[in-house]
């Protein structure tokens, strides 16, 4: 891992750089940021100086596979609206959420969902990080599969209408 900070640290950026760099852009210039992501592009969010006088680059991707339904601006903004206040919860009570990471850490998914109906279906919205690459940051906005987030009583009860 070439990138050494810790998971308080990552959310608070996240939740920092969504909101200045996305949420709270002009509607034409978020809309152009959300194209971008759409297309599979990485987007270029921030430089910061860390207390050891090194540079951080922030990206951002976004990982739409497992969106149900048609993901559209309006969408997007709302599920990350969602998730900026689930991940702003976890800061302010300086709690620790479950991480999943790969063999060497460099690759983490928070398991803090922003769960959302849209047009009937439901979907979850993580925040993943990448931290490999030397220098960088790259947050993942990704949208995973909700039905492990279903209450079991859900389940049984879809099981039953089949």
């Amino acid at each position: 891992m070439n990138v050494n900070i810790d998971t308080p640290s990552v959310l608070a950026i996240a939740v920092n750089l969504f909101k200045t760099c996305l949420l709270d852009a002009g509607r034409t210039e978020a809309k152009r940021y959300f194209k971008e992501l759409e297309a599979g592009r990485e987007l270029y969010l921030s430089e910061l100086s860390l207390s050891d006088k090194s540079k951080l680059r922030v990206r951002l991707q976004l990982m739409p596979q497992e969106f149900r339904g048609h993901l559209n601006f309006s969408a997007f903004k709302l599920q990350l609206q969602m998730l900026c206040a689930e991940l702003a919860k976890v800061v302010t009570a300086k709690s620790e959420p479950i991480v999943m990471s790969d063999d060497t850490g460099g690759q983490l998914m928070f398991n803090i969902p922003a769960l959302s109906h849209i047009d009937g279906n439901l979907n979850a919205f993580l925040l993943g990080a990448d931290l490999r690459r030397k220098g960088e940051l790259v947050l993942q906005l990704m949208f995973i599969d909700p039905d492990q987030y279903r209450a079991p009583e859900d389940a049984s009860a879809e099981l039953s209408s089949v």
